[in-house]
């Protein structure tokens, strides 16, 4: 069992191969931007607002297909699920200090009758199917803010669901810290990587890192960071839909159904994109 993380308040030694396991080297922007934007068995696209009543966004790259199937988590009131089918056109997508590249202008429908959804996603290549049902899906945190509690426990970011019988899951931001290299502690903090780990049912695994761009890492409302929680894949275990990207978007999607090992949850589907149409400062 790898050894447990470090929350935010909390200081001790990590070894610098541990943090380069999780860094791979990046790919350039622009073709990471054509293609893989979504990865997982489950297709994904972020949260997204209505334009004139509208769902739809312009991306690069081809590589969404039209079709049905795709489905759309929005909490206007209750949580639901909406059925859709996406739309395709051809577009030229714009680059900053560059010439335009193959793009996809997509759209949805029926648009769901709601502002914003959380999520749209479509399962494509899970092993057991989602049994996915128009109308309302259990959840146990909607988005908004009164429904998260945070623990009495000064100098922490962490976030409580409360899920049914009296259980809770815990969201903990928490510090990967490199080896001492004689720096001041501010230094350190302002280098090393956040990342979020889930307490559940006596246990823990760690999601992802939190990515702030070029001004480093800043401290973290649970709001911030979790965007839905609810039993999506309806095994009765929560499911996770969380917020990695503070600069562009790093969206994730955590089934229970998916756990393997030691896990709590499975990696669903991601979907991660900064416009590349962006000066990125």
């Amino acid at each position: 069992m790898p050894k447990p993380l470090l929350p935010f308040a909390t200081w001790r030694r990590i070894s610098l191969t541990t943090l380069l396991l999780l860094f791979p080297f990046a790919v350039p922007a622009q073709d990471a931007a054509l293609s893989g934007k979504s990865t997982g068995p489950v297709v994904m696209l972020p949260r997204l607002a209505a334009q004139d009543g509208q769902f739809g966004l312009h991306l690069p790259g081809r590589e969404y297909k039209a079709g049905s199937g795709w489905w759309a988590l929005a909490c206007p009131g209750r949580c639901e699920l909406y059925p859709l089918s996406l739309g395709i056109k051809p577009q030229r997508h714009p680059v900053y200090d560059g010439d335009p590249v193959p793009g996809q202008l997509l759209s949805f429908t029926p648009p769901p009758p709601v502002g914003e959804v959380l999520v749209l996603f479509k399962p494509v290549r899970l092993k057991t199917e989602l049994k996915l049902q128009p109308g309302p899906v259990a959840t146990y945190y909607p988005g908004l803010i009164p429904h998260l509690r945070r623990p009495a426990t000064p100098g922490t970011m962490e976030g409580e669901v409360g899920l049914p019988k009296g259980q809770q899951a815990r969201l903990v931001p928490t510090l990967l810290l490199p080896e001492n290299t004689g720096q001041p502690r501010w230094e350190l903090e302002a280098q090393t990587p956040l990342a979020l780990e889930l307490h559940f049912d006596g246990r823990r695994q760690m999601l992802g890192t939190f990515n702030f761009g070029i001004e480093g890492v800043k401290a973290l409302k649970p709001s911030d960071y979790l965007i839905w929680a609810g039993d999506l894949d309806g095994d009765g275990k929560p499911d996770f839909l969380i917020n990695f990207d503070f600069q562009g978007t790093d969206q994730a999607l955590f089934l229970s159904s998916l756990a393997q090992g030691d896990e709590l949850v499975g990696e669903a589907g991601r979907f991660q994109y900064f416009p590349i149409d962006s000066a990125g400062c």
